[in-house]
């Protein structure tokens, strides 16, 4: 069970993003803390985390918003959700807060882009529907495993759900990618483990995938990367892990050594090139490596035009 506790966001709220793949897009973090719980979250060492278990949701966030569009002389062009939480978490207080969250900026012109592990509901799609092109969206897989899956994200939705959700918003327009993150030496990195969900992904139209590799903050890395070590079956401890510092104080936390990870990134280019398939290297978090790059978290790039005076559509209450 998740506790939800309501508070009002204080502050701006469309302010730029400084992670390179966004680059300087405003982000919308619907709550601090995330229902879904997955147990490899970096946002766990965030200073604002309310802990397992609870989440706190910006309500205001809507009001905030419009407020903001309304004295802004010029528009964002595109808005992301969320890169500290996921906005479609399984609780109805927050799908409405999201739901409302979008509404405002896709009736004010500005495209709404978004990366998930949940499930969509049936409202989002009708919304989604009627400007498919102001929309881009990433869903997050990495297995189609259910033992991993319950194993790591059982709050999020299974794979079978998230594959639904693909081919939902591929029907009804909306560019869609998958995004393989964080993926997890030697248990979903397998060729094995790949190729079933790539031919999955690929059967849905998938075209483009981004990825990048687990990141450990340490206020988790130890007890996580044990559980990993276990469930690749390895005798080796933790302590002799091949870890990497990350780069440049980017998060503060670690990942598998570079020559390591591209080792295994070209593995994958190999696989997903078999299906048409095509792999983008998160820059955020891997700047070692796909420095000047971008996944695509957001979609491809805003067109530098103007913004319209006329909102794209008139969503109708949920």
């Amino acid at each position: 069970m998740v506790i939800v506790e309501r508070q009002k966001r204080k502050g701006p709220i469309l302010t730029p993003s400084s992670l390179p793949c966004l680059g300087n897009m405003p982000t919308i973090n619907i709550t601090e803390g995330c229902a879904h719980g997955c147990l490899y979250c970096y946002t766990q060492g965030y200073s604002g985390y309310p802990g397992a278990g609870r989440v706190v949701l910006f309500d205001n966030i809507p009001e905030l918003v419009r407020t903001e569009l309304c004295r802004k002389r010029r528009r964002p062009r595109r808005v992301y959700f969320s890169p500290s939480s996921d906005a479609f978490q399984p609780v109805p207080e927050i799908l409405d807060v999201t739901y409302q969250t979008m509404s405002v900026l896709l009736e004010s012109g500005v495209e709404v882009a978004f990366l998930t592990k949940g499930a969509i509901e049936e409202r989002f799609l009708a919304m989604f529907s009627r400007c498919p092109t102001s929309v881009s969206a990433q869903i997050g897989i990495t297995t189609l495993d259910q033992g991993l899956w319950r194993a790591f994200e059982s709050g999020a939705a299974s794979p079978r759900q998230r594959l639904q959700t693909i081919e939902d918003l591929t029907r009804i327009g909306v560019a869609t990618r998958a995004r393989l993150d964080p993926l997890m030496p030697d248990l979903t990195d397998t060729e094995e483990n790949l190729s079933a969900l790539l031919a999955e992904l690929s059967r849905r139209g998938v075209q483009d995938i981004a990825a990048s590799y687990l990141f450990l903050r340490p206020a988790f890395a130890r007890g996580l990367s044990e559980h990993l070590h276990r469930g690749a079956g390895s005798a080796r401890p933790a302590c002799e892990w091949h870890w990497h510092d990350f780069a440049d104080g980017v998060g503060g936390g670690q990942m598998i050594d570079r020559e390591d990870r591209r080792q295994r990134f070209d593995r994958l280019e190999v696989l997903a090139a078999k299906h048409g398939i095509g792999v983008h290297v998160c820059a955020c978090k891997n700047p070692d490596l796909a420095a000047g790059s971008n996944c695509r978290i957001a979609g491809p790039p805003p067109a530098a035009l103007p913004m319209p005076d006329a909102p794209l559509f008139r969503a109708t209450e949920p």
